[in-house]
């Protein structure tokens, strides 16, 4: 729904968040463009790219294990 009103929010700060983000590798195009976005969006809210771990998966059936190891793992903010 582009252009939907979703709000806003204010004083968000990620300072010291530790964040993990799992990209399929099928259909690089479109999932590196979105893993880029919302790698600039965690450093425009003060998370450091050291308190990020980007974990690629061949494709998306492999997402919820990938999530599920890191949730086992710990040591995440989200």
């Amino acid at each position: 729904m582009f252009g939907a009103e979703q709000g806003k929010a204010e004083n968000l700060d990620g300072t010291g968040l530790r964040i993990g983000i799992v990209q399929a590798r099928f259909n690089e195009s479109i999932t590196n463009a979105l893993a880029d976005a919302c790698r600039g969006e965690l450093r425009a809210l003060g998370v450091k790219d050291d308190d990020v771990t980007h974990v690629f998966v061949p494709g998306a059936l492999e997402i919820p294990l990938a999530l599920e190891a890191m949730a086992r793992k710990g040591g995440f903010d989200a």
